[in-house]
């Protein structure tokens, strides 16, 4: 992965979500709010916590957080999944067998058995797929471009298919759902997916030169109509078109939008409201004195210990998983049989 802006951010926003989920579901619950609620089980039973309504209602708040988020993050993923599975029944339905052309573009670039030919009339190119990422091409974009632009789409796209950006869209939306109280977040993931855009198109202009970049970029910002092409594909919209012609004039990466006054101002008083109702909570079961009977330490040490056994292994794994899938990405995959239709049968 390399350290351009876009993975820079990618990485700060995978650093911060992992941390905070990590702290909040093994620190908080796991190794406070959980010992607590174990311990007054042993004392006073089921009955006797059930019993304890006030102790429950001031729990609530940071129990409702939580379940929230977990729901949001479990709604945003399987709609990401659902409409992958969408995208990549449609690619197969109107894929046909690669021209020549294209073959040949193809396997320069180092996407020999990566690239769909698509039986469309819009010009069109994008990334899917999560763990197997491919390239789709459309007929109209073949017919549009000439044979050095169609390199340099290729070489864009190719960024995507190495730097695994389907995937990395999938974490990015299913984290800033789970963490919905924290909008800063969403920031970090509009300047990721600003900056794979201008990641890409400078590998593009260094393998290709400008020009043809610039031809293709004219001919090929504006994707198809699909209902699931924005949630489940590595594509630039037309809201990106005027930062990459900057970047395409000056030859430098234009300023991208920081993070607003607003933004962080909501951020600042949803991690205090999430901080505020964990402590509430705790104070509910006795407080630090009772946290050290059920678990030996203070509220601090056990929530940065819990967070810290939680994360650092899902850090590692995660980390582990990334590096074998992007060597795999980097391979060219054996070429792809298209299905037949009536027209490739005549």
């Amino acid at each position: 992965m390399r350290p351009d802006s876009a993975n820079r951010s990618f990485v700060a926003f995978m650093g911060l979500t992992l941390l905070l989920g990590a702290y909040v579901l093994c620190g908080a619950v796991g190794s406070v709010l959980v010992p607590l609620l174990v311990a007054r089980v042993s004392h006073g039973g089921l009955a006797g916590l059930l019993g304890d309504g006030a102790s429950l209602l001031a729990m609530l708040p940071f129990v409702v957080l939580v379940a929230v988020g977990l729901a949001l993050a479990g709604r945003s993923l399987v709609r990401q999944v659902l409409a992958s599975h969408r995208l990549a029944r449609r690619v197969r339905g109107l894929a046909r067998a690669l021209p020549d052309q294209l073959t040949r573009a193809a396997m320069q670039t180092g996407l020999g058995g990566r690239v769909v030919f698509v039986d469309a009339p819009d010009s069109f190119s994008f990334v899917y797929g999560v763990l197997t990422p491919r390239v789709a091409v459309s007929r109209g974009l073949l017919e549009d471009v000439s044979g050095e632009e169609l390199r340099a789409v290729l070489e864009h796209e190719r960024y995507h298919v190495c730097n695994l950006d389907p995937l990395k869209v999938v974490l990015v939306q299913t984290l800033s759902a789970a963490l919905f109280f924290l909008p800063a977040l969403d920031s970090l993931r509009v300047r990721y997916v600003a900056g794979r855009e201008l990641a890409a198109d400078r590998r593009a202009v260094r393998v290709c030169g400008r020009s043809p970049l610039a031809g293709a970029l004219l001919k090929v910002v504006r994707g198809p109509e699909w209902s699931e092409l924005e949630v489940a594909a590595a594509i630039g919209g037309p809201e990106l078109l005027d930062v990459r012609v900057a970047q395409l004039e000056t030859g430098r990466q234009p300023e991208l939008a920081t993070l607003s006054i607003t933004r962080a101002t909501i951020s600042l008083l949803g991690a205090a409201l999430l901080v505020a109702s964990f402590l509430a909570s705790v104070s509910s079961f006795g407080g630090p004195a009772a946290v050290r009977v059920a678990t030996g330490t203070g509220v601090v040490t056990a929530s940065l210990l819990g967070g810290f056994y939680c994360a650092a292994p899902f850090a590692g794994a995660g980390l582990l998983a990334y590096r074998l899938l992007a060597r795999r990405a980097s391979r060219a995959l054996p070429c792809p049989r298209p299905p037949m239709s009536k027209f490739d049968a005549g």
